[in-house]
């Protein structure tokens, strides 16, 4: 129960939120600044070691804690999906493949450049996918935050939020007015990342397109839910992982081969097993539920500052995220299930209950509406900023290479899913 005890890690990261919220969005340009930004630079500045506000191990604790706070963020994503369930079914080849273009983009575009620029392990977090909200609890809960993974995939992550937007909107405004694709192929490949990006590309498509509004907008929206049931499930790490030459594991079953030759086993009884499994098991999901709950409170609080949310509705509806997320960390535990990363039930989770279909999935969506998206990152960011500061070296060695890195991932991702999309629909005979 560490990541519990530290109550001025929690204060700060309030203030952090707090302070985001009240600041609230601006935009200049195509450049879209929002609190989940000044949070994450915040935290990072309260993190700076100079300063002596935190700790190593408390910020240490703060990286732990980001991974489990995601849950809420894909909660809420994934809330998203199910009412929306029986139009992803209905959208055809071209939607589904186009998605293998997005991860296999950021492969063969991102991960030559960074190993060109010398990136090593960071390479895999960087490479791997567009690295938003999802794609940094994955690496989160695979490698931790503190790898050298982790600070690949926040790298990228703070390259995309800060220049994500002006990129991906200039290279797609060039390709549109080439006149190379059908505007069905470029709204399908320009539904990458998050808010950000997402705003500002849809701006910059309005203009550009204005004749395919309503399509655009259907398969941007359909784009969303496709995302979560398809790149997320892993194959994308685990091949920038093998093509980056990661030889840890390799080692460890070397080193542990070694040992047992020369130690005597001595198999537990399986009493005792069983109990000792089961209370770590309890003790896991008590800091599940508490950094859970904290981080639906802070939602609540960015929800009521930053987005005019009623405090009554916004905290109903944040029970049921949290226990919706809680129901997917239990099932992850169970026998069998555990094979597959907690990202994966807890979406899944959040898709079954939120189909109308499903008992009482029409009130869980409209008690959940009440939460804005956005208000769920903020909180997230604040802790991951305020873990920054342990790893400002490695950060500092990371420095410039990172933003051409950023540039090919993010192109080779908008690239090849719209080549991919643009062929299916070629061959499904819809132009």
């Amino acid at each position: 129960m560490d990541l519990i005890k530290n109550w001025k890690l929690h204060l700060l990261a309030l203030i952090v939120v707090i302070v985001a919220e009240s600041i609230g969005m601006h935009r200049f340009g195509l450049v879209v600044l929002l609190p989940l930004l000044y949070a994450l630079v915040l935290g990072g500045i309260l993190s700076f070691p100079k300063f002596g506000i935190l700790k190593f191990a408390e910020m240490d604790r703060a990286a732990k804690f980001m991974p489990i706070a995601m849950l809420v963020l894909l909660t809420k994503i994934g809330l998203g999906i199910g009412p929306n369930l029986e139009m992803l079914l209905n959208s055809g080849w071209a939607l589904i493949m186009q998605e293998f273009g997005h991860f296999f983009g950021t492969l063969i575009f991102g991960l030559p450049v960074a190993l060109l620029l010398g990136m090593k392990r960071e390479a895999i977090g960087a490479c791997y996918s567009i690295d938003r909200e999802p794609n940094v609890a994955i690496i989160g809960e695979k490698y931790g935050l503190d790898s050298p993974e982790g600070r690949g995939v926040m790298g990228m992550y703070i390259c995309g939020t800060v220049f994500g937007a002006l990129w991906i909107s200039i290279l797609a405004g060039v390709v549109a007015g080439l006149d190379i694709f059908h505007p069905h192929s470029l709204a399908m490949g320009a539904g990458i990342g998050s808010a950000p990006p997402g705003g500002a590309r849809h701006g910059l498509d309005h203009r550009r397109l204005p004749r395919s509004r309503r399509n655009r907008r259907r398969l941007r929206g359909r784009r969303q839910p496709d995302d979560l049931c398809t790149r997320h499930l892993l194959r994308a790490l685990h091949l920038a992982a093998r093509h980056g030459q990661d030889l840890r594991t390799r080692n460890r079953r070397q080193a542990r081969r070694l040992r047992d030759l020369n130690t005597p086993h001595r198999p537990p009884s399986q009493g005792k097993y069983i109990m000792n499994a089961i209370a770590a098991h309890l003790e896991k999901l008590k800091d599940y539920i508490f950094i859970l709950l904290v981080t639906g409170l802070y939602t609540v609080v960015a929800n009521t500052f930053g987005y005019n949310g009623d405090l009554a509705q916004g905290a109903v509806g944040i029970l049921v995220i949290v226990a919706i997320a809680f129901f997917g960390v239990v099932i992850q535990m169970l026998p069998g299930f555990n094979k597959l990363p907690v990202v994966f039930w807890v979406s899944l989770t959040a898709v079954i209950v939120s189909i109308p279909s499903f008992p009482g999935g029409v009130w869980i969506v409209e008690q959940t509406k009440h939460i804005n998206f956005l208000a769920t990152t903020t909180p997230i960011l604040a802790y991951g900023g305020l873990c920054l500061g342990k790893d400002l070296e490695a950060f500092k060695r990371l420095s410039w290479r990172i933003v051409p890195v950023a540039m090919a991932v993010a192109s080779g991702s908008f690239l090849c899913a719209t080549a991919l999309a643009e062929l299916m629909l070629h061959l499904e005979g819809i132009f």
